[in-house]
């Protein structure tokens, strides 16, 4: 591709953007949409600079990750609904140097539970954390109609963030001790932190979890993208469950931002594509 002054730029800001996985996905998005757009990675050290830069330059879009997805909001213009609610944004629109805040983070969580065959609405859903992703997914499951309880290691943790929830949606609580009987109350279970994450904790469960809990023709839902199958999907596999890997959490969260920038349909198999061979080198090699 040429790069011209008529080239839109889109960008990550984070610290650290080293191994990214959005360049991939949406520079190979773009290319086969036939726009005029590149996308690089910014490690930034300041965001709200890094806002401010992508005013002055006429950067179109950006992704925000780690750590800034919470401190930004206090340099954007305007946030969406779900963004305000969730308190965190992922994802930044420059319309005429109006930069508005969204998050795709949950609305992708929830796109890979539809896509398994699951309805949202009037379902429930077993969500494993405390964290920003726990209060991204768990909001947005809310959003679209679908119980919610939450369990986690830290009680007190998991208890505010169920009051902060509940003060919205009503009836968000913590779930009680976890047993096979309890828990088979649930049409899916999520797990939303990175335990069993390669290079955090590969191989690991959830804290309190093990495969007497999980039921067949549940779903079972990890977050956690690398490796492809951890080792609580491997479980929920064994014992009958249908599963969803955190990579489509990952690319469904892509796709939306590339809506939200070009107000296009994006080319979902090629960025799929390009995504899974960066993510799963040595595995997709082997196919």
């Amino acid at each position: 591709m040429e790069i011209t002054s008529k080239t839109k730029l889109y960008c990550i800001f984070g610290n650290p953007v080293a191994h990214s996985l959005s360049p991939v996905m949406h520079n190979a998005g773009f290319a086969a949409a036939g726009l005029d757009a590149l996308y690089c990675a910014f490690e930034v050290n300041e965001i709200g600079r890094a806002v401010e830069a992508m005013r002055t330059l006429g950067i179109a879009g950006a992704s925000v990750t780690i750590p800034f997805k919470v401190d930004v909001m206090k340099y954007i213009d305007e946030a969406d609904i779900l963004a305000e609610d969730i308190g965190a944004v992922n994802t930044l629109l420059n319309k005429d140097g109006i930069i508005k805040g969204f998050n795709t983070d949950g609305t992708g969580a929830c796109a890979a539970i539809t896509e398994s065959g699951m309805r949202l609405e009037s379902s429930s859903a077993l969500v494993i954390g405390n964290g920003g992703a726990a209060k991204a997914v768990a909001w947005s499951l809310l959003f679209n109609g679908c119980g919610v309880m939450l369990t986690g290691r830290n009680a007190e943790r998991v208890s505010a963030l169920a009051g902060e929830l509940g003060k919205k949606y009503g009836g968000v609580s913590v779930a009680a001790a976890l047993t096979p009987e309890y828990t088979k109350n649930f049409d899916i279970i999520i797990n939303t932190t990175p335990v069993g994450m390669e290079g955090h904790s590969a191989g690991s469960l959830p804290a309190g979890f093990d495969s007497e809990l999980l039921h067949a023709g549940q779903r079972v839902f990890d977050i956690v993208y690398k490796p492809g199958k951890t080792r609580l999907l491997e479980l929920a596999s064994a014992r009958g469950c249908k599963t969803i890997r955190g990579f489509e959490m990952l690319i469904n969260q892509g796709i939306e931002q590339f809506k939200i920038w070009t107000g296009q349909n994006p080319p979902k198999d090629v960025m799929r594509e390009a995504a899974e061979k960066y993510l799963y080198e040595d595995q997709y090699e082997k196919r």
